[in-house]
């Protein structure tokens, strides 16, 4: 019979601002992430912000993009930390760099658990089928006895 144990995280994620810490929740169910992820990802697409041209940007769609990142960040906050993260006035690189804190943290998972969860990431570097110039100039592989 095969046994396999599984350790649950019970302590919160912190996240540090200056003197003050957020409390994130120690583990999450995947549907809470993922659809709190779309959820965001949805207004983002519907708000059709060209980051290049923020001339372009309207104030209240900007509002409504930052009100959702700030509602996706506190549902995996503490009730504590929510509170204190409700009154915290944070320029928008704090508050990005909080989602990929999240992001991080709760949406590392496996590709195989549902068709709805993201892509691995591409490994740095270009793939190519093309054989190296350094395996045409080197006969045999291993290192040369030079």
């Amino acid at each position: 019979m095969a046994r396999k144990s599984f350790a649950l995280n019970t302590e919160p994620h912190v996240a540090e601002i200056g003197a003050e810490e957020l409390e994130f929740l120690p583990e999450v169910e995947s549907d809470l992430f993922l659809d709190a992820y779309e959820e965001l990802q949805a207004v983002y697409r519907e708000a059709k912000i060209d980051t290049s041209d923020l001339t372009s940007i309207d104030a209240a769609q900007l509002r409504q993009v930052t009100g959702s990142l700030r509602v996706f960040l506190t549902k995996f906050m503490l009730p504590a930390s929510a509170e204190a993260f409700a009154g915290m006035r944070l320029p928008d690189r704090i508050l990005m760099d909080l989602m990929e804190f999240v992001t991080e943290v709760y949406g590392r998972r496996p590709s195989t658990l549902s068709s709805d969860s993201p892509t691995p990431s591409r490994s740095p570097g270009s793939r190519g089928t093309a054989a190296s110039r350094s395996k045409a100039s080197t006969p045999a592989r291993g290192r040369s006895a030079v």
